[in-house]
């Protein structure tokens, strides 16, 4: 638990940065799968990048890079820290780091129409349909 305390911690700090498609710093901004390779890579994780994907996918490709390079957890096991894919107009594409405030479910998350890194009730977005956790670090 402490080691997603940490991440949850780690993600706060992004709140604010502007949202960049493929961004990977504070500096320019971030998009959802940039926030959490960053948190991620902060957190001392060694994750892979994926770039060079499109605004607009299907969500098959990063469910298959999730599923290969992180730990699936069954959705009503999640916790602190966890990854959470999200559906957006049906497909598969959003993720963001799932988190608690005062007691509520809350997603830390680079939000494209809203322009930033934001973190809001878990409910605003719905439930995701898969976690994953990070897997040991260095």
């Amino acid at each position: 638990m402490a080691e997603g305390v940490q991440i949850v911690e780690a993600a706060r700090a992004w709140l604010g940065v502007r949202w960049r498609h493929q961004g990977r710093n504070s500096h320019s901004g971030v998009d959802c799968i940039g926030l959490c390779i960053c948190v991620a890579r902060e957190c001392g994780y060694q994750v892979p990048d994926a770039t060079g994907y499109a605004r607009r996918q299907d969500g098959s490709h990063l469910l298959a890079v999730l599923t290969r390079h992180l730990s699936v957890v069954p959705t009503d096991q999640g916790r602190q820290g966890d990854v959470a894919l999200f559906r957006d107009e049906g497909f598969p594409v959003h993720v963001g780091i799932m988190a608690l405030k005062r007691g509520m479910k809350t997603v830390i998350h680079a939000h494209a129409k809203r322009r930033q890194v934001l973190e809001e009730p878990l409910e605003t977005i719905g439930q995701p349909i898969a976690l994953f956790r990070l897997k040991e670090r260095n």
